[in-house]
């Protein structure tokens, strides 16, 4: 049976971020780590420097972060850019807390909405750049992903994706695929760039193996029952063996 994500992500947003994780995810990255976003992801300040310079916005220019969560990210790259920003999620207690973001960074110029990677509920050709970190993942179809994608940008419109390329299909995880750019081609965009995380993998690895090393602790912050949560953790790193690399593409739109 498929996940409810919908489901999962407002239980987990809606949950007070995690004191134990941030402490891990600082001990793993270190000064990469850009702890002030709560970005529920395992992406660095070296990735958002990228984004933002990538994204090649005018003052003022249009921003979609799809799959925003928290809002972190999407909020680093609209406020050093001067962009406006629209996020998507699917859960409504991510949109609040990005709402609550948004304040808290005074960053203006923004609109947190619902919707999903495959119907984000955007106008056409309505943005300068997109983008989305380490959550297309969970997006179900991904080729209508990169339709979608593609839709709501304005030609020549800049693509900046985080995600994974995987050699085999996790468990309970939408479908996956070992390589996206063919994706992106079809749906109409030119791949500028598909860089490889460096170091992604024993990033990834240590920070769930410390997860597991401190799981007592985590299930006493969240409530959680500690062997279910063991569980869910050990499938992760089972599951992290299929990734193959983390990618940042970066495309444009034809």
């Amino acid at each position: 049976m498929s996940a409810d994500w919908k489901a999962t992500f407002t239980a987990t947003f809606g949950a007070p971020a995690s004191a134990v994780s941030a402490r891990i995810w600082a001990e793993v990255y270190g000064d990469e780590y850009p702890a002030e976003l709560d970005t529920y992801s395992f992406v660095t300040r070296t990735d958002l420097h990228r984004v933002a310079a990538e994204a090649r916005l005018a003052p003022g220019g249009r921003l979609a972060d799809i799959g925003c969560g928290r809002g972190g990210p999407g909020l680093w790259v609209a406020a050093r850019t001067y962009a406006t920003l629209t996020g998507v999620d699917i859960a409504e207690t991510a949109l609040a807390s990005a709402r609550r973001r948004a304040e808290a960074m005074d960053v203006e110029a923004t609109e947190f909405r619902i919707g999903s990677f495959t119907d984000t509920e955007l106008d056409d050709a309505a943005f300068e750049a997109v983008m989305s970190v380490d959550a297309l993942l969970f997006a179900p179809d991904k080729p209508r992903a990169c339709a979608e994608f593609a839709r709501i940008l304005v030609p020549g419109g800049r693509l900046l994706v985080t995600t994974w390329d995987f050699d085999g299909q996790p468990p309970n995880r939408p479908p996956q695929v070992d390589d996206h750019r063919p994706l992106l081609e079809a749906a109409g965009f030119d791949v500028l760039s598909y860089e490889v995380t460096p170091g992604w993998r024993e990033r990834q690895q240590r920070t769930m193996e410390l997860s597991l090393e401190r799981v007592e602790e985590l299930a006493a912050e969240s409530g959680e029952d500690p062997s279910k949560l063991r569980a869910s953790l050990e499938q992760v790193l089972r599951n992290q063996e299929l990734m193959t690399r983390r990618v940042l593409m970066i495309a444009s739109r034809r």
